[in-house]
């Protein structure tokens, strides 16, 4: 089988022959490998700019580091001033909650018995027999809800106590 060559005009006066094979073979290289590039770095900002958002550390919830009420999954609450987040954790600092102890109350008259009561008591993260320290670091996933802590309420009323007597 013979090859077909084709014209190509460089100029008017002047026309080469080129083989078919060698004209089609020559044209779509240098077009694949452009897209190629350009696809591999669209991707590479793309993964640049996702890895950037997601490690990124949050804006404070509030700036002022106010008192909130941190609600968890397993039913504990903190009262704490958030001052750290990021995409998986909230940290806290000056951590208060809620534990309850028996209280003996002693009976009034003879021969009755001593009544037990359970009384809510605050305390403070960092009495505990382990001393922990330091921010407080919470996943995510665990949080169920962050609110704010009312100026008047007996919370902070209460922290402000325990506060004054040390």
């Amino acid at each position: 089988m013979p090859i077909k060559k084709t014209a190509v005009r460089k100029s008017e006066d002047q026309e080469e022959m080129m083989d078919f094979d060698d004209f089609v073979a020559r044209t779509p290289k240098a077009k694949k490998a452009n897209k190629t590039w350009l696809f591999i770095t669209l991707l590479l900002v793309i993964i640049v700019l996702g890895a950037a958002i997601f490690f990124m550390p949050k804006l404070k919830m509030n700036k002022t580091a106010q008192y909130q009420a941190i609600f968890l999954e397993s039913q504990q609450v903190y009262f704490a001033k958030v001052v750290k987040e990021d995409a998986l954790s909230v940290y806290l600092d000056d951590v208060y909650y809620i534990q309850t102890q028996q209280q003996v109350i002693p009976a009034i008259e003879e021969g009755a018995e001593d009544t037990v009561k359970e009384v809510p008591v605050l305390v403070k993260r960092g009495q505990e027999l382990h001393q922990p320290s330091g921010w407080m670091q919470i996943n995510r996933n665990k949080i169920i809800s962050i609110e704010q802590i009312g100026a008047d309420s007996e919370i902070l009323k209460e922290i402000e106590k325990v506060k004054a007597q040390k």
